[in-house]
């Protein structure tokens, strides 16, 4: 419920606090003199539009801040996820408005977005402001209400979350569907390129050992005579290497008869001459296997031209070519699985298609069902308004097929699915005796519209759980018995939850448990709004205004006391 509200320079609010009760709270005051005001400042709190104009003139800033108890699991449980645990049950929402749009919102001492304190809000208070009536004439809104009374919005929850659960498949298919040429098309260049690479059986160290062979081939007279030159100076010229090294070694042999210490020495030389023929036969052998193959080179050239061509399109190197080639090759394999995957997909659609019409008919059969005991209900209650021969009814049309939402098959025809549940749903009323049933947004008046709604929110009441309801001026134009059967209603409605009601009948006034009257006062140059509770003789003076105009009587006064009473 809702404990306290402050406001401060809002409108022509200069400073304002107030502390509500339970139950039936009413606000009174002359007509100009700021009643709605209050409800706006309640209205931005709860997550309302901000407007810089609601600023006091000469004011920098506006400040409007509720306190609210409460103990329903849901509320407290939303205000956890939001990181905004109530203590004890007590919520503090405030909204700051600035010059230039600088504005804050708090919840519970933490900063907080508008959208939080909406969520919050609908959870706290239905405001059903002056022209909220005017919501039946859009038949958009009728479900809402049908959903509400028959406890139906869970079915119609699930639904609408399979329902985009098959949206979201179906673009999935559709994106894969418009991108099937394209696919087809990548498909075609990845065989082609992983077919190049392969008919080319790269090998990582080739390229390296072709530019080795080439560069011999190319310089093989060179190889030769240098060959040439270095076995003469090692074997075959007179003086060679191996001569002079034999020679060294017999003398070194002669030495070792004479001093064994040199026995090491001896053995190196012989080493050193037998590594010299080891080194002569492996360049022999070297030189025999070099020889100039012009056809060979032109093997090599051509496999290099190859691979530069596979290098210059796929990669710096033979590695690279290789590397381009298994991730080319996932990427087929991906595409070919998102065949299979579309493929996957029809049927699935095609099963969640079956859920669907399976959850939309189970659901047009509960609102079948709830309508024909809104009927009776709202009938009840709208003959304890005044309209004895008022009739009223729900239509059911399943014959809509096109347009958006999903065609499924409905007891032996097409209808439309969408997220709301199948066809269409649209109140129908009758005012008088002898006129048929007819959308109620054709013909009812305003005066009808707003007892219909009425007698909606009486039954509905029910069914919600939130707490606090504020009425704004809902009794325009009606008076006499209809409005004590009207302020009747409003105090049923109290017994279960907290409400306020802005009303300018005293039969609505004198049904309060706490009553409040909101003053319009002209202080130098500037107007200033407040709201003051009323005590018993307050209350008397207030209602003989509303009933006799300013001019109190004696009568006037008793009569506002058999009111009250």
């Amino acid at each position: 419920m809702l404990r306290e509200l402050k406001i401060h320079n809002f409108a022509t609010i200069e400073s304002l606090s107030v502390e509500f009760r339970p139950g039936f709270n009413v606000l009174t005051g002359e007509t100009g003199a700021g009643k709605s005001i209050v409800i706006d400042a309640l209205n931005l709190v709860l997550g309302g539009r901000a407007d810089a104009d609601s600023i006091r003139t000469g004011e920098d800033t506006a400040t409007v801040e509720a306190l609210f108890e409460t103990d329903d699991p849901k509320t407290l449980r939303l205000l956890g996820d939001m990181g905004a645990d109530a203590d004890g049950g007590r919520i503090i929402v405030k909204r700051v408005l600035s010059v230039g749009d600088k504005n804050r919102a708090y919840l519970n001492g933490g900063n907080a977005t508008v959208a939080n304190l909406a969520r919050v809000g609908d959870r706290l208070v239905d405001i059903h402001g002056q022209h909220d009536h005017q919501t039946l004439l859009h038949p958009e809104s009728h479900v809402d209400l049908l959903d509400l009374y028959g406890r139906t919005m869970d079915d119609r929850d699930r639904l609408a979350s399979a329902y985009a659960e098959y949206q979201e498949r179906a673009r999935e298919l559709e994106r894969m569907s418009q991108n099937e040429r394209d696919r087809l098309q990548r498909e075609d260049l990845l065989k082609f390129q992983i077919e190049e690479i392969d008919k080319a059986n790269l090998d990582p160290g080739e390229e390296e050992e072709l530019k080795g062979e080439r560069n011999r081939l190319r310089h093989a007279g060179k190889l030769r005579e240098s060959l040439d030159r270095v076995l003469s100076l090692l074997e075959k010229d007179e003086g060679s290497v191996l001569e002079r090294l034999g020679a060294a070694n017999n003398e070194l042999d002669s030495l070792t008869a004479i001093d064994p210490a040199l026995e090491k020495q001896t053995a190196r030389g012989r080493t050193a001459y037998y590594e010299i023929q080891e080194l002569a036969g492996e360049l022999r052998d070297y030189s025999r296997a070099v020889e100039f193959k012009p056809s060979r080179l032109e093997e090599i050239e051509d496999r290099l031209a190859e691979i530069n061509g596979l290098k210059r399109k796929y990669g710096a190197d033979i590695p690279t070519v290789l590397a381009y080639r298994e991730k080319s090759a996932a990427e087929l394999q991906g595409l070919s699985s998102s065949q299979e995957r579309a493929e996957s997909l029809k049927e699935e659609l095609r099963q969640m298609e079956s859920g669907l019409a399976g959850q939309g008919a189970a659901l047009a059969e509960k609102r079948e069902k709830a309508g024909a005991e809104l009927k009776k209900a709202a009938e009840k209650e709208l003959r304890e308004l005044g309209m004895k021969h008022a009739r009223f009814g729900t239509r059911f049309d399943y014959r809509i097929e096109g347009g958006a939402g999903l065609s499924v098959p409905f007891r032996k025809q097409k209808t439309r699915l969408t997220p709301l549940g199948l066809g269409a749903i649209e109140f129908l009323f009758s005012p008088n005796p002898g006129e048929d049933l007819r959308p109620l947004a054709r013909i009812a008046s305003g005066g009808e519209l707003s007892r219909v709604m009425l007698a909606l929110k009486t039954i509905l009441s029910e069914q919600d759980d939130i707490p606090a309801m504020v009425f704004d001026e809902v009794d325009a134009g009606i008076g006499g018995k209809v409005a004590e059967t009207v302020g009747h209603k409003i105090k049923k409605l109290a017994a279960k939850k907290q409400v306020f009601c802005i009303t300018h009948l005293p039969q609505i006034a004198g049904m309060a448990e706490t009553h409040y009257r909101v003053v319009k006062e002209v202080e130098g140059k500037r107007t200033r709004t407040k709201v003051v509770e009323l005590d018993y003789e307050q209350r008397v003076e207030e209602i003989a205004r509303m009933s006799g105009g300013e001019k109190i009587t004696e009568a006037t006064l008793r009569h506002a006391k058999e009111m009250i009473k």
